[in-house]
């Protein structure tokens, strides 16, 4: 049996897909903020990204105890969860931490969503011709892209602030892009397994 002839799989990788779509919505409209630079964005990014967290951690913990315990094995909900709400409180209660780690917290995100999605690459190597590739690819760009954000070789914040923005919207392009291709080219198998 292949990945795409398990139905919930595939539902998987769609729900994954559509939900990436409002993290990379989110992440442009932040990077769009910042290059507008409007005084005392940073904390107050962080006190929105703050509730942002806690609100969504809760939704995702709450999602995936509500999901059957044999479909949790393919649920991201408990890992995002407990990332969202443990960093939204670290907002509220941190502030100046998170605002001198931004590159390494917008920086390690990218890596690690990145490396879910070459992963999950990896799985469909043998169930789609030239897909598996495409989000490959798209994905080791977008590691080497946090990389370079969580490095931050600038000293200067207005370079950095000006570069960081750029670089968050390519990569949320790329992912928004990979989203669209994914979602078109995943498709069940003829033969097609419904998990009870």
């Amino acid at each position: 049996m292949t990945l795409l002839e398990n139905k919930a799989i595939i539902e998987n990788i769609k729900k994954s897909c559509k939900e990436s779509f409002i993290a990379a919505f989110l992440l442009i409209v932040f990077a769009i903020v910042l290059l507008i630079n409007p005084e005392n964005f940073m904390s107050s990014a962080i006190n929105v990204f703050g509730y942002i967290g806690v609100f969504f951690g809760v939704i995702n913990l709450v999602i995936y105890f509500r999901i059957p315990k044999e479909k949790r094995l393919y649920s991201t909900n408990f890992r995002n969860g407990l990332l969202l709400f443990l960093s939204g409180i670290i907002a509220f209660f941190k502030t100046e931490i998170l605002t001198d780690m931004i590159t390494i917290i917008i920086g390690g995100y990218l890596i690690f969503r990145n490396v879910d999605r070459s992963n999950m690459a990896m799985m469909l190597q043998n169930d789609t011709k030239k897909l598996w590739i495409f989000i490959l690819v798209t994905s080791i760009i977008n590691i080497l892209i946090g990389l370079f954000i969580a490095i931050n070789p600038f000293d200067n914040w207005v370079s950095l602030k000006t570069l960081l923005a750029i670089l968050i919207m390519v990569s949320e392009g790329i992912i928004v892009i990979q989203n669209l291709v994914v979602l078109l080219g995943v498709h069940p198998k003829e033969k097609v397994i419904e998990e009870k």
